[in-house]
């Protein structure tokens, strides 16, 4: 505690007076007080419950416009006429770059879009773009596919008379995208349907084997389309239709990697289409056979049949001449019966019998 000092008792009495004094000031009506009600903090009876606070409601944005895409939808229409303009080269080395095929075809017009397909990727995990840009491809594939677009359809014909020549000891496929229904029919007459071959052949391969039957104008191996392993079979186009001939005379005798090839003959969409629409006709009427009871349509219905009007075997009316008529058919019966009818007879004087009854 501080120490006592004269006069400490006489202030301390004296302040009460003016502290008493400061206070009817402070709330007589003249004087304004230093803080209004309003700013006076109420402290609230009931606690707010603890929690997550409302989320504050942000401002609707407008929503931004679409970005155009760099591949717009076109009309059916717009797609075919692309395709019409559209080249398709097949059988083309796997190490042959852009820009040495379109230097290959620069001559017949202007190119508008060029782009590979087809090239068989090593691992199927990481997906095609990451495989082709870090470039790993599959060792075991030899070839792949490209498509050309040119600006006019007239290059595209110009461009055909490249089919089958030599690039890097490659035989390449050149061919439209889009043909007409007489052009898939002449296909069909001068090719022919490949089986049985092995997987790991090539198009080089099946073209020296059936080099001697005559001139061949391109070969179609068909292979999966991921890993570009051949599916097993594929199509031989002649230039004549006499390579077809002089093929399946020999069909027995040709073979590849020590594989016996299935040689057959080649038969376009429409009489495909004809053969299944056949096909289909022919298990309607088989269908219908078996719902008619006879098995054959009927002039007369069933009921007349078993009514007695027709025979089952022809559809003519019973002669009643031929009919046996009930009065004269012979009815059988048990000896018990018999010997029941012939007590009854000898008692009334007549005879029986069998069958017949005749009085004496």
């Amino acid at each position: 505690m501080d120490e006592y000092k004269v006069g400490d008792i006489s202030s301390f009495l004296n302040s009460s007076s003016s502290e008493q004094k400061a206070t009817n000031d402070l709330f007589s009506s003249n004087t304004q007080p230093l803080v209004s009600v309003e700013e006076v903090y109420v402290k609230p009876l009931v606690e707010p419950v603890k929690g997550k606070r409302p989320k504050k409601s942000k401002p609707v944005e407008p929503e931004p416009e679409p970005e155009a895409s760099k591949f717009p939808t076109l009309s059916p229409e717009e797609k075919l006429e692309i395709d019409k303009r559209t080249l398709f080269i097949g059988n083309l080395p796997l190490g042959y770059k852009r820009k040495q095929l379109r230097k290959l075809f620069a001559d017949f017009g202007k190119i508008q879009s060029l782009r590979f397909r087809s090239v068989a990727i090593s691992d199927l995990k990481l997906g095609r773009k990451v495989c082709l840009k870090t470039n790993k491809v599959n060792e075991n594939a030899t070839c792949k596919n490209a498509y050309i677009v040119f600006d006019h359809e007239e290059c595209l014909e110009k461009a055909l008379s490249k089919n089958g020549i030599l690039v890097n000891d490659h035989h390449i496929r050149v061919d439209r995208v889009v043909k007409s229904k007489q052009q898939i029919k002449d296909d069909s007459k001068n090719s022919i349907f490949i089986g049985n071959i092995p997987f790991a052949a090539t198009e080089e391969d099946i073209r020296s084997a059936l080099e001697q039957c005559g001139e061949i104008e391109y070969v179609r191996l068909l292979r999966d389309a991921k890993t570009n392993i051949g599916k097993g079979f594929g199509y031989v186009k002649f230039v004549d239709s006499s390579g077809v001939m002089f093929a399946m005379k020999i069909k027995d005798t040709v073979e590849v990697n020590g594989r016996k090839l299935r040689i057959q003959r080649c038969k376009s969409k429409v009489t495909l289409e004809n053969t299944k629409k056949a096909k289909e006709l022919k298990a309607k009427q088989k269908d219908e056979a078996k719902n008619n009871f006879r098995g054959r349509k009927s002039k007369s219905s069933d009921k007349e049949i078993f009514s007695g009007k027709f025979t089952k075997s022809k559809n003519k009316k019973f002669d009643s001449d031929k009919r046996p008529s009930k009065k004269n058919k012979q009815k059988t019966m048990s000896k018990q019966k018999f010997d029941k009818k012939v007590n009854k007879a000898s008692k009334k004087g007549g005879v029986v019998k069998k069958g017949k009854k005749e009085k004496q």
